[in-house]
């Protein structure tokens, strides 16, 4: 198993012990007594309820132990996923038999819950990397992907940078501000280095690394039960996103996964099936809002209360998408520019909808037409698109799978200011469709949601 897997697996573990153990704290504070815990909460529910918080959790991104949270956002999202937690568990507290958990006992033992969950991660996570040792690895290349891909191990306490095997005149030797690692020799030298060193992973920096390799080499690196990553794939563990600079052609792309299955008429089938129903529950619950989000915006400005722009979409399809009016009226009227942070156009409500996205709720009629999917990179405008296809390498991918409501880039990274941004928000959109799958939608989803709840979802 790979060591985070350990890692998460050992927090879980950590997980499966504090869930029951706050409900047995809960019913003891709350009754002074333990004499009727199990009728109260049976062993069989006991798990079942650990299994809902502990499928929260995941959902809630609580278990990756290779993306660093800042305190504040780890909080608030224990907060709002032991919240949700606790609503799953009265629900099927109900269900199971039809005998609620007192208020007493589930306010109390989520209370100890949001505690416990915080203290857990940030010790255990901090005494799992104490005691495990960085994994030995050596790099094979000498180009300029060699050279980004040595800057982020340097960066990154999981690695430990052995050395490099390159051939002479190594372009990653010119580049200012790098740390070099040792040079270990030729990459033919790659059986002498794996008798002498204990390494656990090689890295092929380039493309054309392997074909470098010596076939003695690769015997030996089979011996010695060492694994070989190339550079895309080290780069996306470390990043989260595809590095598109790395890929010399889009058959890289098509060969993933995500991309072979993203036309598939049963894959497709489902994932529509499943925007079209969320969809259809979110458009109802938020209805309530809607009269009042209307008053609110002509109440400021003068104007429509809803917004349509031209969006480009799947296989390049162009069709209407439609907001909440959040800027002053015929704020475009002129030409096309770039969404700024403290846009001087926005309305005062229009601030409000955005920094909860409010303004992207009637985006869910997009959905259900089909023109739309819940989670997918963020549809366009042909304005832009035609400058972009030119600038970014592989953009037009992007258009392979629907556009979203949410996405991969919208909860990774800030919103899109310029033509350098798009590139780095392409990367993170590239990630999502080749690994694309209804767990992964409904983790984003999630955490989208906890995101807009707390206020420091991205704006758009």
């Amino acid at each position: 198993m790979e060591r985070n897997a350990r890692r998460s697996l050992i927090i879980g573990i950590g997980d499966l012990v504090l869930i029951p153990c706050a409900y047995i704290g809960a019913y003891f504070i709350r009754f002074g007594t333990l004499a009727n815990f199990i009728t109260y909460l049976s062993p069989a529910f006991l798990l079942i309820l650990t299994g809902a918080y502990i499928t929260v959790l995941y959902f809630f991104d609580l278990y990756s132990v290779t993306r660093k949270i800042q305190y504040r956002t780890l909080a608030g999202r224990i907060i709002l996923a032991v919240g949700a937690s606790a609503v799953l568990t009265s629900i099927l507290k109900y269900v199971y038999s039809l005998l609620p958990i007192g208020r007493g006992v589930l306010a109390i033992a989520n209370s100890i819950l949001i505690v416990l969950i915080f203290l857990w991660r940030e010790t255990g996570f901090r005494l799992l990397r104490l005691i495990g040792n960085p994994v030995p690895l050596i790099i094979v290349g000498s180009g300029r992907n060699t050279a980004e891909i040595i800057t982020l191990l340097r960066g990154d306490p999981e690695y430990h940078v052995l050395g490099v095997l390159a051939d002479g005149n190594a372009e990653f030797e010119s580049n200012e501000g790098i740390i070099l690692p040792p040079i270990l020799g030729r990459p033919l030298q790659l059986g002498e280095v794996l008798d002498s060193l204990a390494v656990k992973i090689v890295v092929l920096a380039e493309t054309d690394s392997k074909q470098s390799l010596s076939t003695e080499s690769l015997l030996q690196a089979h011996r010695s039960a060492v694994d070989f990553v190339d550079g895309i794939e080290m780069y996306q563990r470390l990043k989260f996103r595809v590095p598109v600079d790395f890929i010399k052609d889009e058959g890289w792309f098509l060969q993933t996964k995500g991309f072979a299955q993203a036309n598939e008429r049963f894959t497709g089938g489902l994932k529509r099936l499943f925007d079209f129903g969320l969809a259809g529950i979110l458009l109802l619950a938020s209805l309530p809002l809607w009269p009042i989000i209307a008053l609110l915006i002509k109440i400021e400005s003068k104007g429509p209360i809803f917004y349509g722009q031209t969006r480009v979409g799947k296989n390049g399809t162009v069709f209407r998408l439609y907001k909440f009016r959040s800027m002053v009226d015929k704020a475009e009227d002129n030409e096309a520019v770039w969404a700024q942070k403290d846009d001087h156009r926005v309305t005062r409500v229009g601030r409000m909808l955005r920094k909860f996205h409010l303004d992207e709720l009637p985006q869910l009629w997009n959905v259900l037409r089909g023109e739309m999917s819940l989670v997918g990179p963020r549809p366009e405008r042909p304005e832009f698109v035609g400058e972009l296809k030119k600038e970014v390498p592989y953009y037009a991918l992007r258009h392979f799978v629907r556009p979203g409501l949410t996405g991969w880039a919208q909860i990774n990274y800030r919103y899109a200011a310029s033509t350098i941004d798009t590139k780095v928000k392409l990367e993170y959109d590239l990630y999502y469709v080749s690994r694309m799958n209804l767990i992964f939608d409904l983790k984003i989803i999630v955490m989208t949601m906890a995101g807009v709840l707390s206020g420091r979802h991205q704006e758009e």
